[in-house]
């Protein structure tokens, strides 16, 4: 008992004294204030604005039918249907990640979002398609992708 004593009457000399339970109380608080603090950074995510690229490509003729060509300058695809050329986003609607292409879709590895070649989304989380890129030709005839200009997703460029 008194090696008990001599304890608690160290504690008081510090002036630590702290009752288990008002520590709990502190530890959960503090506990709580971090996990909310997270979630909302989480729920309140907005993709970040880069600075506006425009990148000159080459001749239309270099993306054949049905090909997906990656312009990882600017985290982009570009596809070719049969209804002409265009550019899809390769960062995900729901977070920002960089997509990566699988034999029929392009897949999100961050939370497994899926969307089809034309960039509709396939499965979620994502609830809304990847964004379509503006393409244009230079006076030198090359495709040119502007990053910065969210085009409509039946715009094409078709100079064939």
């Amino acid at each position: 008992m008194a090696v008990r004593d001599e304890a608690y009457e160290r504690e008081d000399i510090k002036g630590v004294s702290l009752p288990r339970r008002a520590f709990l109380k502190l530890s959960l608080t503090a506990s709580g204030l971090l996990m909310s603090w997270g979630i909302f950074r989480f729920l309140s995510y907005q993709q970040q604005s880069e600075n506006p690229v425009r990148l000159t490509l080459q001749e239309p003729m270099a993306y054949p039918p049905d090909s997906v060509t990656p312009v990882p300058q600017l985290k982009a695809w570009i596809l070719r249907d049969e209804a002409g050329l265009y550019a899809l986003s390769a960062l995900c609607t729901h977070l920002g990640c960089t997509v990566g292409e699988t034999e029929t879709s392009f897949e999100c590895p961050c939370h497994g979002s899926r969307f089809n070649l034309h960039g509709a989304t396939l499965q979620g989380p994502a609830s809304k398609p990847l964004e379509h890129l503006d393409l244009s030709l230079s006076t030198d005839n090359k495709v040119v992708l502007d990053s910065s200009k969210k085009v409509p997703a039946s715009q094409r460029l078709n100079p064939f």
